[in-house]
C-alpha cells in the first residue's frame, strides 16, 4: 500500500486521501447537486465522483463518467434506488451511489 493513502471504508466517515472532501454545497458559488436530488424526467451531465475504490470503478465501468449525460427515468417511493438511463442502457442505483455524484442540469 502505497504511503499517505487512506482508504475509505463505508464505516467511516472520512474521505479518502486522494479524492478529498465534498463540496460544501453553502460555501461556494457553483450549483452543487448530488443526483439523488433530481427529479424523474430530467436530464444531467455528469461533473464528478465523490467516492473512492470498487464503488467508484462501478460507476466509471457502468458508464456514469465526467460529461456523461445522464437520465433520471424514475425514484423509488420512500427514497430508495434510482433509474437511469445513460446512453441506450438503464441502470439502477442506490440512494448512497447517487449521493456521491455531482451533476449539473442540462437545459434541453
Amino acid at each position: 500500500m502505497q504511503e499517505g493513502f487512506a482508504m475509505k471504508f463505508w464505516w467511516t466517515k472520512k474521505k479518502c486521501a486522494h479524492h478529498g472532501p465534498q463540496c460544501s454545497k453553502t460555501k461556494c458559488g457553483e450549483k452543487c447537486r448530488a443526483l439523488s436530488d433530481i427529479t424523474p424526467g430530467s436530464c444531467v451531465c455528469v461533473k464528478r465522483h465523490h467516492s473512492c475504490g470498487a464503488v467508484r470503478q462501478r460507476l466509471l465501468d457502468l458508464g456514469i463518467i465526467p460529461f456523461a449525460r445522464v437520465n433520471v427515468v424514475n425514484k423509488a417511493p420512500l427514497g430508495g434506488a434510482i433509474q437511469l438511463r445513460v446512453g441506450e442502457t438503464n441502470l439502477i442505483l442506490s440512494k448512497s451511489e447517487a449521493d456521491q455524484i455531482e451533476v449539473d442540469i442540462v437545459m434541453p
